[in-house]
Protein backbone atom coordinates (compact mmCIF):
# COMPACT_ATOMS: atom_id res chain seq x y z
CA UNK A 1 0.00 0.00 0.00
CA UNK A 2 3.01 2.43 1.24
CA UNK A 3 4.34 1.92 -2.45
CA UNK A 4 1.43 2.37 -4.36
CA UNK A 5 0.50 5.82 -2.42
CA UNK A 6 3.84 6.55 -3.02
CA UNK A 7 3.71 5.92 -7.19
CA UNK A 8 0.40 7.85 -6.93
CA UNK A 9 2.33 11.09 -5.57
CA UNK A 10 5.44 11.12 -8.09
CA UNK A 11 2.66 10.38 -10.80
CA UNK A 12 0.83 13.74 -9.53
CA UNK A 13 4.26 15.68 -9.83
CA UNK A 14 5.21 14.03 -13.28
CA UNK A 15 1.91 15.21 -14.53
CA UNK A 16 2.28 18.56 -13.29
CA UNK A 17 6.08 18.87 -14.47
CA UNK A 18 4.27 18.84 -18.17
CA UNK A 19 2.39 21.97 -18.06
CA UNK A 20 3.83 23.99 -20.77
CA UNK A 21 1.97 26.89 -20.59
CA UNK A 22 -0.48 28.88 -18.50
CA UNK A 23 -3.33 29.15 -20.89
CA UNK A 24 -3.77 25.96 -20.90
CA UNK A 25 -5.28 23.62 -17.81
CA UNK A 26 -2.93 20.24 -17.38
CA UNK A 27 -4.66 17.04 -18.89
CA UNK A 28 -3.23 14.51 -16.90
CA UNK A 29 -3.64 14.27 -13.68
CA UNK A 30 -3.79 11.56 -10.76
CA UNK A 31 -7.62 11.97 -9.52
CA UNK A 32 -10.96 13.57 -10.76
CA UNK A 33 -9.69 16.64 -12.53
CA UNK A 34 -12.61 18.76 -13.17
CA UNK A 35 -12.11 21.80 -15.39
CA UNK A 36 -13.27 25.21 -13.74
CA UNK A 37 -16.48 26.41 -15.22
CA UNK A 38 -14.79 29.17 -16.99
CA UNK A 39 -16.39 32.16 -18.04
CA UNK A 40 -13.62 34.33 -19.56
CA UNK A 41 -10.51 32.09 -18.82
CA UNK A 42 -10.95 30.76 -15.55
CA UNK A 43 -14.50 32.66 -13.93
CA UNK A 44 -12.64 35.07 -11.61
CA UNK A 45 -14.55 38.26 -10.89
CA UNK A 46 -12.75 42.17 -10.01
CA UNK A 47 -13.56 43.44 -6.72
CA UNK A 48 -10.31 46.02 -6.39
CA UNK A 49 -7.76 47.76 -8.61
CA UNK A 50 -5.99 51.06 -8.11
CA UNK A 51 -7.30 53.80 -9.62
CA UNK A 52 -4.92 55.22 -12.36
CA UNK A 53 -3.17 58.02 -9.65
CA UNK A 54 -3.31 55.92 -6.78
CA UNK A 55 0.12 54.75 -6.30
CA UNK A 56 -0.58 51.93 -3.68
CA UNK A 57 -1.80 47.87 -4.58
CA UNK A 58 -3.03 45.03 -2.63
CA UNK A 59 -1.47 41.88 -1.71
CA UNK A 60 -2.30 39.12 0.57
CA UNK A 61 -5.88 39.18 1.00
CA UNK A 62 -7.46 37.10 3.60
CA UNK A 63 -11.70 37.05 4.44
CA UNK A 64 -13.40 37.76 7.37
CA UNK A 65 -14.56 35.35 9.17
CA UNK A 66 -18.48 36.46 8.29
CA UNK A 67 -17.25 36.57 4.23
CA UNK A 68 -18.28 40.23 4.05
CA UNK A 69 -14.84 41.99 4.24
CA UNK A 70 -11.22 41.41 2.86
CA UNK A 71 -7.62 42.64 5.19
CA UNK A 72 -5.30 42.75 2.74
CA UNK A 73 -1.38 43.92 2.88
CA UNK A 74 -1.83 47.62 1.45
CA UNK A 75 1.83 48.88 -0.01
CA UNK A 76 3.83 50.09 -2.79
CA UNK A 77 4.84 47.37 -5.10
CA UNK A 78 5.23 43.83 -4.33
CA UNK A 79 8.78 44.38 -2.48
CA UNK A 80 7.81 47.59 -0.93
CA UNK A 81 8.26 48.24 2.57
CA UNK A 82 5.56 51.29 3.19
CA UNK A 83 2.99 48.95 3.83
CA UNK A 84 -0.32 49.40 5.77
CA UNK A 85 -2.83 47.30 6.76
CA UNK A 86 -6.41 48.00 4.67
CA UNK A 87 -10.02 46.22 4.37
CA UNK A 88 -11.93 46.08 1.85
CA UNK A 89 -15.86 45.92 2.37
CA UNK A 90 -17.40 43.69 -0.03
CA UNK A 91 -21.06 44.99 0.14
CA UNK A 92 -19.87 48.57 -0.47
CA UNK A 93 -16.31 47.98 -2.94
CA UNK A 94 -14.90 51.12 -0.23
CA UNK A 95 -11.32 50.08 0.53
CA UNK A 96 -10.21 52.01 4.02
CA UNK A 97 -6.43 51.65 5.60
CA UNK A 98 -7.02 50.92 9.29
CA UNK A 99 -3.28 50.78 10.16
CA UNK A 100 -0.56 53.05 8.33
CA UNK A 101 2.95 51.66 7.96
CA UNK A 102 4.87 49.33 10.23
CA UNK A 103 5.55 47.14 7.24
CA UNK A 104 2.63 44.87 7.60
CA UNK A 105 2.83 41.99 5.15
CA UNK A 106 0.48 38.69 5.36
CA UNK A 107 -2.14 39.85 7.49
CA UNK A 108 -4.35 37.35 8.78
CA UNK A 109 -8.52 37.44 10.75
CA UNK A 110 -8.70 36.09 13.60
CA UNK A 111 -11.92 33.08 13.74
CA UNK A 112 -13.48 35.58 16.14
CA UNK A 113 -13.04 38.33 14.44
CA UNK A 114 -11.84 40.65 16.87
CA UNK A 115 -7.74 40.29 15.77
CA UNK A 116 -5.77 41.16 12.87
CA UNK A 117 -2.40 39.18 13.40
CA UNK A 118 0.48 40.49 10.38
CA UNK A 119 4.09 39.89 9.62
CA UNK A 120 5.89 43.21 9.96
CA UNK A 121 9.21 43.56 8.01
CA UNK A 122 10.59 46.53 9.61
CA UNK A 123 14.43 46.12 11.04
CA UNK A 124 15.68 44.33 12.71
CA UNK A 125 14.16 41.14 11.64
CA UNK A 126 10.54 39.99 10.58
CA UNK A 127 7.85 39.92 13.56
CA UNK A 128 4.32 39.21 14.13
CA UNK A 129 2.00 41.96 15.38
CA UNK A 130 -1.12 42.02 16.11
CA UNK A 131 -3.75 44.87 15.52
CA UNK A 132 -7.63 45.48 16.16
CA UNK A 133 -9.90 45.79 12.42
CA UNK A 134 -10.10 49.33 13.23
CA UNK A 135 -5.83 49.45 13.72
CA UNK A 136 -6.15 50.10 17.38
CA UNK A 137 -4.12 48.39 20.16
CA UNK A 138 -1.55 47.43 17.92
CA UNK A 139 1.14 45.26 19.70
CA UNK A 140 4.31 43.13 18.66
CA UNK A 141 4.16 40.04 19.90
CA UNK A 142 7.26 39.00 22.38
CA UNK A 143 7.99 35.30 21.36
CA UNK A 144 11.64 35.38 22.26
CA UNK A 145 13.11 33.87 19.04
CA UNK A 146 14.81 35.82 16.35
CA UNK A 147 12.81 36.16 13.75
CA UNK A 148 9.34 34.65 12.45
CA UNK A 149 7.17 34.60 9.79
CA UNK A 150 3.73 34.06 8.37
CA UNK A 151 1.03 33.78 11.23
CA UNK A 152 -1.92 31.65 10.98
CA UNK A 153 -5.07 31.63 12.97
CA UNK A 154 -6.09 28.19 15.06
CA UNK A 155 -9.87 27.70 14.60
CA UNK A 156 -10.05 28.74 18.76
CA UNK A 157 -8.03 31.77 18.48
CA UNK A 158 -6.08 30.87 21.19
CA UNK A 159 -3.02 30.12 18.94
CA UNK A 160 -1.02 31.52 15.87
CA UNK A 161 0.67 29.29 14.16
CA UNK A 162 4.48 30.73 12.33
CA UNK A 163 7.32 29.86 11.12
CA UNK A 164 10.84 31.04 12.72
CA UNK A 165 14.36 30.40 13.19
CA UNK A 166 16.02 29.68 16.79
CA UNK A 167 19.57 30.36 15.45
CA UNK A 168 19.59 33.05 11.90
CA UNK A 169 20.26 31.46 8.91
CA UNK A 170 19.18 27.89 10.45
CA UNK A 171 16.23 26.04 8.53
CA UNK A 172 12.66 27.16 10.10
CA UNK A 173 11.08 25.24 12.56
CA UNK A 174 7.37 24.96 12.12
CA UNK A 175 6.19 26.87 15.68
CA UNK A 176 2.49 27.75 17.35
CA UNK A 177 2.46 30.59 20.27
CA UNK A 178 -0.54 30.31 23.06
CA UNK A 179 -1.95 33.60 23.06
CA UNK A 180 -3.32 33.15 26.88
CA UNK A 181 -0.68 31.55 28.55
CA UNK A 182 2.45 33.06 26.27
CA UNK A 183 3.86 29.91 25.48
CA UNK A 184 5.65 29.23 22.35
CA UNK A 185 6.10 25.67 21.12
CA UNK A 186 7.61 23.65 18.73
CA UNK A 187 4.97 21.66 15.93
CA UNK A 188 7.81 20.43 14.29
CA UNK A 189 11.68 20.48 13.96
CA UNK A 190 13.51 21.17 10.36
CA UNK A 191 14.48 17.92 9.63
CA UNK A 192 17.17 16.57 6.09
CA UNK A 193 17.94 20.36 5.51
CA UNK A 194 14.14 21.19 4.68
CA UNK A 195 12.27 23.87 6.02
CA UNK A 196 9.06 25.06 6.81
CA UNK A 197 7.93 27.48 4.26
CA UNK A 198 4.26 27.89 6.42
CA UNK A 199 2.34 26.38 8.65
CA UNK A 200 -1.36 26.54 8.49
CA UNK A 201 -4.30 24.81 10.88
CA UNK A 202 -6.94 22.58 9.87
CA UNK A 203 -10.47 24.08 10.22
CA UNK A 204 -10.99 21.34 12.75
CA UNK A 205 -7.96 22.04 14.54
CA UNK A 206 -6.43 18.39 14.21
CA UNK A 207 -4.12 18.83 11.33
CA UNK A 208 -1.77 21.12 10.03
CA UNK A 209 -0.75 21.48 6.52
CA UNK A 210 3.09 22.53 6.15
CA UNK A 211 4.79 23.67 2.97
CA UNK A 212 8.38 22.38 3.35
CA UNK A 213 11.30 22.89 0.81
CA UNK A 214 15.45 23.15 0.86
CA UNK A 215 16.48 26.13 2.28
CA UNK A 216 17.57 29.30 0.76
CA UNK A 217 16.15 28.87 -2.71
CA UNK A 218 18.40 25.45 -3.15
CA UNK A 219 17.12 22.72 -6.40
CA UNK A 220 15.69 20.00 -5.03
CA UNK A 221 12.82 18.95 -2.69
CA UNK A 222 9.23 21.09 -2.37
CA UNK A 223 6.68 19.67 -0.20
CA UNK A 224 3.22 19.79 0.80
CA UNK A 225 2.35 17.53 3.99
CA UNK A 226 0.22 16.60 6.93
CA UNK A 227 1.45 16.74 10.40
CA UNK A 228 -1.18 15.98 13.46
CA UNK A 229 -1.32 19.15 15.71
CA UNK A 230 0.70 17.77 18.68
CA UNK A 231 3.16 17.52 16.12
CA UNK A 232 3.15 13.73 15.18
CA UNK A 233 2.09 11.64 12.05
CA UNK A 234 4.10 13.52 10.05
CA UNK A 235 3.14 12.27 6.04
CA UNK A 236 4.56 14.31 2.91
CA UNK A 237 0.99 14.72 0.70
CA UNK A 238 2.70 15.92 -2.61
CA UNK A 239 6.63 16.39 -3.21
CA UNK A 240 8.58 17.08 -6.47
CA UNK A 241 12.02 16.97 -7.37
CA UNK A 242 13.33 19.44 -10.15
CA UNK A 243 15.84 21.40 -11.44
CA UNK A 244 14.17 24.24 -12.31
CA UNK A 245 13.55 25.63 -8.79
CA UNK A 246 9.49 25.39 -9.51
CA UNK A 247 7.17 23.03 -7.77
CA UNK A 248 4.02 23.03 -5.19
CA UNK A 249 4.98 25.86 -3.22
CA UNK A 250 2.90 25.93 0.05
CA UNK A 251 -0.49 25.65 1.43
CA UNK A 252 -2.38 29.40 1.76
CA UNK A 253 -5.78 28.20 3.30
CA UNK A 254 -8.12 25.27 4.02
CA UNK A 255 -11.77 24.60 2.40
CA UNK A 256 -13.88 25.47 5.68
CA UNK A 257 -15.22 21.76 5.84
CA UNK A 258 -11.58 20.76 5.85
CA UNK A 259 -11.55 18.88 3.23
CA UNK A 260 -9.68 20.35 0.51
CA UNK A 261 -6.03 22.24 0.76
CA UNK A 262 -5.70 25.25 -1.39
CA UNK A 263 -2.49 25.79 -2.38
CA UNK A 264 -0.02 27.60 -4.79
CA UNK A 265 1.64 25.99 -7.69
CA UNK A 266 4.40 27.01 -9.85
CA UNK A 267 4.89 25.40 -13.02
CA UNK A 268 8.75 24.41 -13.97
CA UNK A 269 8.43 26.64 -17.11
CA UNK A 270 8.12 30.34 -15.98
CA UNK A 271 4.49 30.44 -16.77
CA UNK A 272 4.08 32.10 -13.63
CA UNK A 273 2.25 30.62 -9.84
CA UNK A 274 -1.32 29.77 -10.32
CA UNK A 275 -3.67 28.77 -7.27
CA UNK A 276 -5.14 25.24 -7.22
CA UNK A 277 -7.26 22.76 -4.56
CA UNK A 278 -5.81 19.33 -2.86
CA UNK A 279 -8.45 17.06 -2.27
CA UNK A 280 -7.42 14.72 0.73
CA UNK A 281 -10.03 12.21 0.67
CA UNK A 282 -9.44 11.50 -3.04
CA UNK A 283 -5.47 13.10 -3.66
CA UNK A 284 -7.56 15.20 -6.42
CA UNK A 285 -6.00 18.09 -7.70
CA UNK A 286 -7.87 20.86 -9.56
CA UNK A 287 -6.57 24.02 -10.82
CA UNK A 288 -8.50 27.02 -10.04
CA UNK A 289 -6.46 30.39 -11.96
CA UNK A 290 -5.29 30.36 -15.13
CA UNK A 291 -3.08 32.87 -17.23
CA UNK A 292 -5.40 35.44 -19.16
CA UNK A 293 -4.97 34.80 -23.11
CA UNK A 294 -3.37 38.50 -23.21
CA UNK A 295 -0.62 37.43 -20.84
CA UNK A 296 2.48 35.18 -21.02
CA UNK A 297 2.83 35.36 -17.24
CA UNK A 298 0.53 35.90 -14.42
CA UNK A 299 1.92 35.39 -10.59
CA UNK A 300 -0.82 33.98 -8.33
CA UNK A 301 0.64 33.65 -5.03
CA UNK A 302 -2.13 34.19 -2.21
CA UNK A 303 -5.74 32.45 -1.65
CA UNK A 304 -7.89 33.06 0.85
CA UNK A 305 -11.12 30.24 0.90
CA UNK A 306 -14.21 32.47 2.31
CA UNK A 307 -16.97 30.95 4.77
CA UNK A 308 -19.60 31.02 1.63
CA UNK A 309 -17.46 28.88 -0.93
CA UNK A 310 -15.66 32.03 -2.62
CA UNK A 311 -11.66 32.26 -2.76
CA UNK A 312 -10.25 35.88 -2.60
CA UNK A 313 -6.76 36.35 -4.44
CA UNK A 314 -4.11 38.89 -5.57
CA UNK A 315 -1.76 38.88 -8.60
CA UNK A 316 1.39 40.46 -8.96
CA UNK A 317 -0.20 43.89 -10.06
CA UNK A 318 -1.80 44.33 -6.69
CA UNK A 319 -5.57 43.78 -7.93
CA UNK A 320 -8.41 41.50 -6.09
CA UNK A 321 -10.09 39.10 -7.53
CA UNK A 322 -12.91 36.24 -6.43
CA UNK A 323 -13.31 33.26 -7.84
CA UNK A 324 -16.02 30.32 -7.14
CA UNK A 325 -14.63 27.19 -5.27
CA UNK A 326 -14.87 23.85 -6.52
CA UNK A 327 -18.43 21.86 -5.76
Amino acid sequence: MKTALTAKVALVAVSLAAVVGCEEPPTEIEGPYVPPQVKGYDGRRLIWKPRPEELKQCYEPDFSPDGTKVVASYRDGVFGRDADVAILDLTTGELKVVLEGNSAKRPRWSPTGEWIAYQSDLEPAPYIWLCRPDGSENQKLELGINEVYVPYWGPAGDKIYIVGHYVRREPLYALWYDLRTKELGVLRKPVNELHHNVAVPSPGGDNVALGLMERYGRHGHVVLALVDVDGSGFRVLWSEINENRAGIGNPRDWSPDGKHVLIRYEPPHGTGDSLWTYELKTRAVRQLTMCPPDEDVQIVPHGSWGPNGDIVFGTEWGWLYLIKAPE
